[in-house]
């Protein structure tokens, strides 16, 4: 059985700040296929939880798309393909493979 890739999307809150929420959307917008092999998490750092999740993993600015604990998007919201590259780069095979069903179909 195959682990799933970790998301965690740093917000300052996805209700609140446009920007954020566009990031969020970015990772639940994906395929369900390929949302099956990710566990996503939005972090906001209105909370003790979010902030230490920030300072954890050093990052400097909000919102951010950390994957399996890389750092991948900071401030910049990434386009569909973008987000799949970064996925897919960082991926166990069973996702590598979803990634490619999504693609060619596209």
């Amino acid at each position: 059985m195959s682990e799933k890739l970790v998301v965690d999307i740093l917000t300052l809150d996805a209700v609140q700040c446009a920007a954020c929420q566009y990031m969020l959307e970015a990772v639940t917008a994906l395929p369900e296929n390929v949302r099956q092999h990710i566990q996503y998490k939005e972090w906001n750092i209105k909370g003790p939880e979010g902030i230490n999740k920030f300072l954890e993993y050093k990052a400097r600015v909000l919102p951010t798309i950390v994957i399996n604990g890389d750092i991948v998007f900071e401030s910049i919201i990434p386009m569909y393909e973008e987000l799949l590259d970064a996925l897919a780069a960082r991926a166990p095979d069973v996702l590598k493979t979803e990634i490619e069903k999504v693609r060619t179909t596209e």
